[in-house]
């Protein structure tokens, strides 16, 4: 029962977790339900299942490599920018405090 509950969780929480959840189902009570089925089905589910694992790890792998990326980029736009404020305050275009826009008007 408790594995039921479990499931129904995560098939509400990670409905995208529900095809490889129901590939383990399979591959867990078919040798069990069906013995003669299971000693055919195994050899075909353990490569379906190693597939889907290595798909699931070059994935994590390339959002990673994405998110430095973004990170690399967003740090190099940041330090284009402050290069580029010394430059506008020298000119007296640059962002003026609260208290001396105030002061001025």
């Amino acid at each position: 029962m408790t594995p039921l509950v479990a499931g129904a969780a995560v098939a509400i929480i990670a409905p995208g977790l529900l095809p490889g959840m129901a590939v383990g189902v399979a591959a867990m009570l078919a040798p069990r339900v069906l013995p003669r089925l299971g000693a055919m089905v195994r050899p075909i589910v353990k490569p379906v299942v190693q597939a889907g694992y290595e798909i699931a790890v070059k994935s994590w792998e390339m959002a990673v490599e994405a998110r430095e990326q973004a990170q690399e980029r967003m740090a190099e736009a940041g330090s284009e920018q402050e290069s580029s404020k010394p430059a506008m305050r020298k000119s007296g275009r640059g962002r003026q405090s609260r208290k001396r826009r105030q002061a001025h008007a």
